[in-house]
C-alpha cells in the first residue's frame, strides 16, 4: 500500500476516533431518555431541544484541539497539589477552631469534635480553572469564633506556618478576604459564621436558606453568596460537560481580549458564568462549539439594560435584604448591563460596568462573533478567537504608577489603587469632552527609568476625546501651527482630585507613592520595559495582519485595530508628531513622602502628514438621519481621509471629512526629535491635583466635520 494513502488513513481513522469520543462524552452527559429539569430551562424555557449534528461534533473536536495547543491548563500532579493544600489548610482551621472552643471553657470532649468547613467557589470549583490561578475559598466557623479573631488571630496562626507566603489581609474590602500562597497555590480565603456550634462535612449553604442567614450579618451574606451563586450555577445547567469547556473557551476568549476584570468594570468570572449558563439552558443539548458561536450571536445584540437571569429573582420577607429590583431600587435603574446572581439576594454582578466598558465589550462580541462563524465556515481558525487584543491603539494616555520599597505595603495599595481605578474612568467620563477611557486590564511592572525603585505597577487608560469643533472648548493656537489647526484643551485636574481622595487612605507608608501622567503613543518605551515592548509589537503586527486579512468584517465589528502599516510604523511612524506649547507647573516643596503626583498633562500633538488614496463615491445622508453626525467607516477606503456628501437642514450639499482614528504605533520617542526623554515634571502634594493639568490634542482626521466651514 502506497505510504501516503497509510498515513492519510491512520489520520482519518485517529480523528474519527476523537470525534466519537466528544460524541460519548456529550451524549453521556445528555442522559439520554432522561427528562431535563426545568430548574434548567430556566424561566422563559428552551428555545431548541434539537440534538447534535455530526458537523457540531466535528466543529468541537477542532476547538477543544485549539484549547490543547494553549497549554494554559494544569497537569494532573498540579491537580493534586491544589488539592493536598486545601486539605492541609483545613487542618490548620479545625485545629484552630478547636482552640478557641478550649478557650470558651467548653468540655474537652465537644472541643475536640468542633469543626469548621472550607468551601471551594468559583473558576476552581466550576472545574475551569487556569494553571496558576487562584483558588477561591471560604471558610464556615461556629458562632463562637468573631470575624475579628479571623482576621488577628488566624492571620497570625498562617503566618507562622512555614507553607504560608505573601500572606496579607484586605479587611476593608466590599468583601473581606485573606489572601496568601499556600504550599506554592494562590488562595483568597473568605470568612463566615453560622449559627451552630459545629460545622459538619456533610453541611450545606444552599438549603434552608431562611434559616441559615436569619442571624447572619451583611459581611456574612456576602463571603457565603459566593458558594450559593457557584453552586445554583452548576445546578441550573443540564449539560455540565458541554457548559464547562464552553465557559473555558469564553474565559480564555475574555482574558486575552482584555474584558475579563470585575475590578476594573469589565466582567469578572461569575458575570461570563451565568451568560454561558444562560445559552446552556435555552439550547440543552448544544455541544460545546454550538454553544460559543449562540453566545457570541446573541449578546452582540442582547437589548441592554435588559437583565439576563437565570431564574426568577427570590424574596424572602423575613430576611429584608436587599434584592436587585429597578422598581423598587432607584439606583438599580441605572446598571448599564445587568447580569443577576441566580441565589437568594439576587444581586447584579456587573454593577461596576460603565459606558467605556459597556462600549469596549460589545465591541469585542462582535468582533468574536465574525472570527466564530468564520471559524465553522472553515475559513478561520479557531485559535483566532483567542488572539490577544491590541490595547495600545489610542493616541493618548494617561497612566498610574504605584512605587514602593516594601512588598507588603505595596501589594496592599496596589488592591486598593487598582479597586479604585473604575473611580478615575468613571471621573473621566463625566467631562464632557472625553468619549471614552479605556483601562487595560493587564498591568505593567519596571520600566527603563524606573531602576531607583524596588517594586513598581503601573496601569495605561487609554483616552478617547470628542473633537467636535461646535462644543464650547476654548482653542489655543500655537506660533509655530497654523491658524487653522486648533488645539482642543480638556481639563483633567478635577477628575483626577477625586481619584486622589479616594486613595489618600492607602498611603500608610512613607516609602509609598502614587503618580498619574500623560503619555503620548512615541513615549511608551520610556515607561515600559524592553520585553513587554516586544510583546507589544508582536500583538501589534498580529493585530495589523488580521486587519489586512479580513477589514470588512473589522469594519463590520466597529474593531479600532492599527492599520496596514502598523508594523513598519514601529520604527517609522507614518505621521509625524511633534510637540509644542508645551506647559508645566510647579509647587513649593512638600514635605510628605507618601506622596500623590501628577505631571504637567499639556501637550500639543500636530500631525504633519497623512496617507493619501482616491475618494470613494459619494453618499447621501438625508436631513435626520441618525448616522449624520457620527464616526463613520469607509470599508473602501479605511486608511484614508474620505470625504462624505451630506444635505443640511436647508437642503444644501455640504462635504464633509470623514476617516479612521490613526493608530499607527509610535514605539520609539527617537522617531521625534521634539520629544522629550522625561515627558513631564512630577509634582508632589495633594494640592497639585488642584492646579490645572491639561491634556491637548489636535483636531484630526479621526473626526467627522459638523462644521461646513470646516
Amino acid at each position: 500500500m502506497d505510504k501516503r494513502l497509510m498515513e492519510s488513513q491512520i489520520k482519518c481513522f485517529t480523528y474519527s476516533k476523537a470525534v466519537w469520543d466528544i460524541r460519548f462524552k456529550c451524549l453521556c452527559a445528555m442522559n439520554v431518555g432522561e427528562e431535563i429539569p426545568a430548574r434548567c430551562l430556566g424561566e422563559t424555557g428552551a428555545l431548541s431541544f434539537k440534538k447534535p449534528t455530526e458537523q457540531d461534533f466535528r466543529d468541537t473536536q477542532e476547538l477543544e484541539a485549539s484549547l490543547a495547543q494553549l497549554n494554559i491548563f494544569e497537569t494532573q500532579e498540579e491537580i493534586s497539589q491544589r488539592r493536598e493544600a486545601l486539605v492541609r489548610l483545613q487542618e490548620i482551621s479545625n485545629a484552630w477552631i478547636r482552640q478557641k472552643a478550649l478557650e470558651q471553657n467548653l468540655p474537652a470532649h465537644v472541643a475536640n469534635s468542633t469543626t469548621g468547613k472550607i468551601f471551594t467557589f468559583g473558576s476552581y470549583r466550576l472545574g475551569v480553572n487556569f494553571r496558576g490561578a487562584d483558588i477561591d475559598s471560604l471558610l464556615v466557623v461556629p458562632r463562637f469564633i468573631t470575624r475579628e479573631e479571623f482576621f488577628s488571630d488566624f492571620q497570625t496562626v498562617l503566618a507562622e506556618n512555614s507553607n504560608v507566603e505573601d500572606l496579607h489581609a484586605v479587611v476593608d474590602a466590599f468583601v473581606p478576604v485573606l489572601k496568601m500562597k499556600f504550599m506554592g497555590v494562590e488562595i483568597d480565603l473568605l470568612f463566615a459564621q453560622i449559627d451552630q456550634m459545629s460545622i459538619p462535612e456533610n453541611f450545606s449553604l444552599c438549603e434552608n436558606t431562611e434559616v441559615l442567614m436569619r442571624n447572619m450579618d451583611e459581611r456574612d451574606v456576602r463571603s457565603i453568596n459566593g458558594v450559593r451563586v457557584t453552586e445554583d450555577i452548576l445546578n441550573l445547567v443540564y449539560n455540565k460537560n458541554s457548559f464547562k469547556v464552553a465557559l473555558k473557551v469564553i474565559r480564555i476568549w475574555a482574558k486575552r481580549r482584555n474584558v475579563y476584570s470585575n475590578a476594573l468594570g469589565f466582567l469578572g468570572g461569575v458575570s461570563w458564568a451565568i451568560l454561558v449558563s444562560r445559552i446552556c439552558q435555552l439550547y440543552p443539548y448544544a455541544t460545546p462549539s454550538m454553544i460559543v458561536y449562540l453566545f457570541f450571536t446573541i449578546f452582540s445584540q442582547w437589548p441592554w439594560p435588559k437583565p439576563v437571569r437565570l431564574r426568577e429573582c427570590e424574596y424572602i420577607a423575613s430576611l429584608c435584604l436587599p434584592v436587585w429590583d429597578p422598581r423598587l431600587n432607584p439606583s438599580d435603574q441605572y446598571h448599564l448591563m445587568p447580569i443577576l446572581t441566580p441565589s437568594y439576594p439576587s444581586q447584579n454582578s456587573t454593577y461596576n460596568v460603565q459606558r467605556s466598558n459597556r462600549i469596549i465589550i460589545e465591541r469585542e462580541l462582535k468582533q468574536g462573533l465574525n472570527v466564530v462563524r468564520a471559524s465553522m465556515m472553515h475559513k478561520g481558525s479557531w485559535s483566532n478567537l483567542f488572539e490577544a487584543a491590541f490595547f495600545f491603539q489610542y493616541r493618548h494616555y494617561v497612566v498610574v504608577i504605584v512605587v514602593g520599597n516594601t512588598k507588603h505595603t505595596f501589594i496592599e495599595l496596589c488592591g486598593l489603587v487598582e479597586s479604585r481605578l473604575r473611580v478615575l474612568v468613571s471621573n473621566f467620563e463625566v467631562n464632557r469632552y472625553v468619549k471614552m477611557a479605556h483601562v487595560n486590564c493587564h498591568a505593567y511592572g519596571k520600566g527603563p527609568n524606573d531602576d531607583d525603585a524596588n517594586f513598581v505597577r503601573k496601569w495605561f487608560i487609554g483616552m478617547e476625546f470628542d473633537r467636535n469643533t461646535n462644543s464650547l472648548t476654548s482653542t489655543v493656537h500655537n506660533s509655530n501651527v497654523s491658524s487653522d489647526k486648533a488645539t482642543l484643551n480638556v481639563d483633567l485636574s478635577e477628575n483626577i482630585s477625586s481619584f486622589e481622595k479616594s486613595i489618600e487612605r492607602g498611603l500608610s507608608s512613607e516609602d509609598l507613592s502614587v503618580t498619574v501622567k500623560y503619555v503620548k503613543k512615541s513615549q511608551l518605551a520610556q515607561f515600559i520595559s524592553a520585553e513587554d515592548m516586544d510583546e507589544i509589537k508582536r500583538q501589534a503586527a498580529s493585530a495589523a495582519l488580521s486587519n489586512v486579512n479580513n477589514p470588512t468584517e473589522s469594519l463590520k465589528s466597529g474593531r479600532l485595530l492599527p492599520n496596514s502599516n502598523t508594523l513598519n510604523s514601529i520604527s517609522s511612524p507614518a505621521s509625524s508628531i511633534e510637540l509644542s506649547g508645551s506647559e508645566e507647573f510647579s509647587s513649593p516643596a512638600n514635605s510628605l513622602h507618601n506622596s500623590i503626583s501628577t505631571s504637567s498633562l499639556t501637550n500639543m500633538a500636530t500631525i504633519n502628514s497623512s496617507p493619501k488614496c482616491p475618494p470613494p463615491s459619494p453618499k447621501l445622508i438625508s436631513p435626520g438621519d441618525p448616522m449624520k453626525d457620527t464616526h463613520l467607516l469607509s470599508s473602501d477606503h479605511s486608511l484614508c481621509n474620505n470625504t462624505l456628501n451630506t444635505v443640511d437642514s436647508t437642503g444644501k450639499l455640504t462635504p464633509k471629512r470623514v476617516g479612521l482614528v490613526d493608530s499607527s504605533l509610535e514605539l520609539s520617542s527617537d522617531s521625534h526629535p521634539n520629544s522629550r526623554s522625561n515627558a513631564d515634571s512630577q509634582l508632589h502634594g495633594s494640592e497639585d491635583f488642584r492646579k490645572r493639568a491639561r491634556i491637548s490634542s489636535e483636531n484630526s482626521r479621526a473626526v467627522v466635520f459638523t462644521s461646513s466651514a470646516q
